[in-house]
């Protein structure tokens, strides 16, 4: 259906045929869409949120591989706010974007609203940001 192509003049992978905005909701509504939920109503759930914990540290000890100092970190599609959370808990300044609405007012109840709709990617000043992540993003 997708496939990853890479872009050579921003040298990084672009999703082919990119969704258009109006087709990607149906991409990520799904009540057994795992990002968007922080249930664990049977075994897989409850596997997956026991790797998520080992993952959430693999991917804080990717970003302190950088040596930031201001650690401002933007997480784009950011589901219910597990990496955001995790981050602010090693001192990150957080910001998430994540369009699925029930999503985001989960992720904003862990990070006392750190989280937007998908609009506000075009209000932020150019250099918010040391970090931009998009760890489970189709686009």
């Amino acid at each position: 259906m997708f496939e990853l192509r890479h872009d050579s003049e921003n040298d990084m992978l672009e999703t082919y045929p990119q969704p258009s905005k109006e087709s990607l909701p149906k991409y990520y509504k799904s009540q057994d869409y795992i990002s968007h939920t922080d249930t664990k109503r049977n075994l897989f759930e409850w596997a997956y949120h026991l790797v998520r914990k080992t993952t959430l540290k693999s991917k804080l000890s990717l970003l302190e591989t950088f040596n930031i100092d201001a650690k401002n970190l933007l997480d784009v599609g950011c589901g219910t706010g597990g990496f955001l959370l995790a981050a602010k808990n090693n001192d990150w300044n957080i910001t998430g974007v994540e369009p699925d609405e029930k999503a985001r007012e989960i992720a904003n109840e862990k990070t006392n609203n750190s989280v937007y709709g998908i609009e506000k990617l075009l209000n932020f000043d150019k250099h918010s940001f040391d970090v931009i992540t998009l760890w489970h993003v189709l686009e």
